[in-house]
């Protein structure tokens, strides 16, 4: 239904078509003056360049993984309304993985590869591009992940042949920003309402928690923070650190009694949506948590919190309608995935371009497209699709040391790569220069969630931002 729809909006334009699969594919480009066709050219001969997506469309990724999607999608008719690649049209092959971490995530790589895709997106979860890796390293293709962030994926590949790539930051820097945060008081963190003492001083923390899922994602985040939380100065120690499962339990108060018996004055949140909604849940209904919170306990949550369900859940586990959400108060960090630069709202333009109905272009989203687009100029660049080393080495040529084009220029840079002009592509989620390792760097927010006092709904805020170089000096 969104693809005809979209489809319907792209012809407006003349500048894309429909294959018969709802795939969009760009047809051919119009001047001003050749106006607009009543009906959409018939498909192109060349059969299209496929890539492969893989996002957990269902499972505890799902609201998450959504915008992704379509953040593909608007880099596939962009890439074909500007021509395609090679002299043929593009499409995104999106599989749901279920949010698996098992046999269903190996499946959907596995079978992606034995069709043939030239590249692949995703997944979403760092133990999901765990598992997944060695099937797209061993046939030499290159993977893209747009959120998989475990410090685990900076060595699993040899950094002079690897095929993995992220267009988000790993979580050392992550974890750099829940110690920073929860040690000192961000800049314009007070006036967006920080922990406040009674004597109106913004509270730090010096007794953490670390609470972590178990799994790659969780372990490696945890294992930064509890490494290098203790330099930050005398008095510094972590007081509890729990591992709960990655799947959803019916409840968490025995963890939630060890919790408040540690006397925390603070809890690093390593999890996904509803792990993390109910276990804060669970913590603020435990006897002995007014303790806590009269002390100015907060929670530092993540990026697996930072999503639409979390608040949702939190909404949902309310004692009754008039009570305040789980939710309230609960501060995290994630990879300043808006950055409000000059590609990022060129970006957000064009993703509300094609899904109008969206609030706004989510977390995520812009590090996703970045990915395909990455790809296709990629691709353009190595002038093959059958020689994936070229492919790769072609990743590093088009994000930098050329003319610069942003978001906006995406048809211009692979008119520019087809007449073999160098060229660099300036990220919508920010710096797409690829590391040795695969990485790329970024600075974090820290978010809140809050009661909007105009809606009455819960929401996220940002209070507080953290460079890469600000990050860097707490992990050294």
């Amino acid at each position: 239904m969104r693809l005809h729809a979209l489809a319907r909006r792209l012809g407006r334009v003349c500048a894309a078509g429909v294959l018969a699969s709802g795939t969009l594919v760009a047809l051919s480009t119009f001047t001003a003056n050749e106006g607009c066709a009543d009906k959409a050219p018939p498909p192109s001969a060349a059969p299209p360049i496929v890539i492969g997506v893989s996002l957990g469309l269902t499972g505890d990724l799902d609201t998450f993984a959504g915008p992704l999607r379509d953040a593909v999608r608007t880099a596939e008719g962009q890439i074909n309304a500007g021509g395609g690649l090679l002299g043929r049209p593009v499409r995104f092959d999106v599989r749901d993985d279920k949010s698996d971490e098992g046999n269903v995530v190996t499946g959907v790589a596995t079978d992606l590869v034995n069709e043939g895709v030239v590249a692949m997106i995703g997944p979403v979860g760092s133990q999901q591009v765990v598992l997944t890796q060695k099937i797209l390293a061993d046939r030499q293709i290159i993977q893209i992940s747009p959120s998989a962030t475990s410090t685990d994926l900076s060595t699993i590949q040899a950094a002079n042949d690897r095929f993995l790539f992220r267009t988000t930051p790993a979580d050392d820097f992550q974890g750099a920003a829940v110690i920073l945060f929860a040690q000192k008081t961000p800049r314009g963190l007070g006036d967006a309402g920080a922990p406040l003492d009674e004597a109106g001083v913004p509270i730090t923390c010096n007794k953490l928690a670390i609470i972590n899922i178990d799994n790659s994602y969780g372990t490696s985040m945890a294992e930064v923070i509890a490494t290098n939380w203790p330099k930050r100065g005398v008095g510094r120690t972590v007081v509890l650190k729990k591992t709960l499962p990655v799947d959803l339990v019916a409840s968490y108060a025995t963890e939630a009694s060890q919790l408040i018996a540690a006397k925390a004055e603070c809890a690093a949140l390593i999890s996904y949506e509803k792990v993390a909604a109910q276990f804060v849940h669970d913590v603020k209904v435990a006897p002995g948590f007014k303790t806590l919170s009269d002390n100015g306990f907060f929670f530092i949550g993540t990026d697996g919190v930072f999503t639409p369900g979390f608040l949702q859940l939190s909404l949902e586990n309310r004692a009754d309608d008039t009570s305040p959400s789980t939710a309230d108060g609960v501060f995290g960090t994630n990879p300043d995935t808006q950055p409000g630069t000059k590609e990022y709202n060129e970006f957000k333009t064009i993703y509300r371009s094609y899904f109008p109905e969206l609030p706004d272009a989510p977390p995520f989203t812009a590090n996703t497209y970045d990915a395909a687009i990455l790809i296709a100029l990629a691709i353009q660049q190595a002038g093959t699709v059958t020689d994936h080393v070229a492919i790769r080495d072609a990743l590093s040529k088009v994000s930098s040391k050329g003319k610069p084009f942003t978001p906006a220029q995406v048809g211009d840079a692979l008119l520019a790569l087809r007449q073999g002009q160098d060229i660099d592509y300036k990220g919508a989620s920010g710096n797409v220069d690829f590391e040795d390792n695969g990485n790329v760097k970024s600075g974090f927010i820290v978010w809140q969630a809050f009661r909007d006092p105009a809606t009455k709904k819960v929401a996220y805020r940002t209070v507080a931002q953290f460079t890469s170089e600000e990050l860097l000096d707490q992990i050294k």
